[in-house]
């Protein structure tokens, strides 16, 4: 089975029969499977300020998210996985998402096959599940870096290879055949000149920026890997919405 990354989000637009991994590592990713872990009754995510405050309007629901790494205006949140997790005020209720870069991706990726968010957080789980739906449905697997504002993001590369290497080592469990392109094996080198994986999420522009704005220990937090065993699935629709993979649809 090939597997592909996408090193920015441009990158995928040609793909075809391919289930997507989605990263954005500092912060979305994370934040959204903080999220399900802490037991949102539903995830909503929107590109759209104006959009994401409607949804919460019509589904009395929280807005978390961030503009410049900021809270918007009238949100409750922002997107701080650490924070989240500290005050823990979303269990059972609707949440509303909207960042500046990775709600933005998933809807660029909505049409794939499946669509899955995938972190250091979820890595192992998140490439079990790639793999046995990629098995399924006779596709290939492609992880897409949502990068920063279309270019190459550090945290988001290093964390394609954890999922690069976690993909391989299930298909070769199952004793598939595992066809790397070439980004995909950029990136498993990418991981391996890293032995301490906290030094490059803390390196990059993101980690730079989350912690110039106070919320430094959210690099800490994310740099944790496999965790959790949350995959977070999107089901395409409008608007978009995201669950847990296996749960009820309500």
């Amino acid at each position: 089975m090939e597997i592909d990354v996408a090193l920015v989000p441009s990158e995928a637009r040609v793909w075809s029969r391919t289930i997507c991994i989605v990263i954005d590592e500092l912060r979305a990713s994370s934040t959204i499977t903080t999220l399900l872990d802490l037991g949102c009754s539903r995830l909503y995510v929107t590109a759209g300020l104006q959009s994401a405050r409607r949804l919460a309007r019509e589904h009395d629901g929280l807005l978390a998210g961030e503009r410049h790494g900021y809270a918007p205006p009238g949100f409750d949140f922002d997107n701080s996985p650490a924070a989240l997790a500290r005050v823990n005020a979303v269990r059972g209720r609707v949440v509303v998402l909207s960042t500046s870069n990775g709600t933005k991706v998933l809807e660029q990726v909505a049409g794939a096959p499946a669509t899955l968010v995938g972190c250091l957080l979820n890595a192992r789980a998140c490439a079990e599940a790639a793999v046995s739906l990629a098995e399924t449905m006779g596709a290939r697997i492609g992880i897409v870096c949502a990068g920063t504002l279309g270019r190459f993001a550090l945290d988001d590369g290093v964390t394609a290879g954890i999922l690069v290497e976690r993909l391989s080592e299930a298909l070769r469990s199952r004793g598939a055949d595992v066809s790397l392109t070439e980004a995909a094996v950029a990136a498993v080198q990418l991981r391996r000149s890293y032995p301490d994986l906290l030094a490059p999420l803390r390196d990059s522009v993101a980690g730079r920026l989350v912690t110039q704005l106070g919320a430094g220990d959210d690099v800490p937090f994310c740099a944790r890997v496999d965790v959790s065993t949350t995959v977070p699935v999107l089901r395409p629709g409008s608007p978009l919405v995201i669950e847990r993979l296996g749960a009820q649809a309500s």
